[in-house]
């Protein structure tokens, strides 16, 4: 029984691949992963916080609640 073996095919020469695109490209994704991580940051903050605790009822995610205040 004859054996088959596997031919290695010729090597192709090609430019390599630029390193300014690949330093693009990594500043891109850097600053698109620092916005999404920053924003889940904030978002998680406002939603577990409760900022709105009648300081600033502009900033939270729950409604304001009333002021109540006291009777006399």
């Amino acid at each position: 029984m004859a054996r088959e073996s596997w031919v290695r095919p010729p090597v192709v020469a090609r430019e390599a691949p630029s390193r300014l695109a690949a330093a693009w490209r990594y500043r891109v994704v850097a600053l698109l992963l620092l916005v999404l991580v920053t924003g889940a940051v904030v978002w998680l903050f406002l939603k577990f916080s409760d900022v709105t605790g009648g300081e600033d009822p502009g900033i939270g995610l729950s409604p304001a609640r009333p002021t109540v205040t006291a009777a006399r």
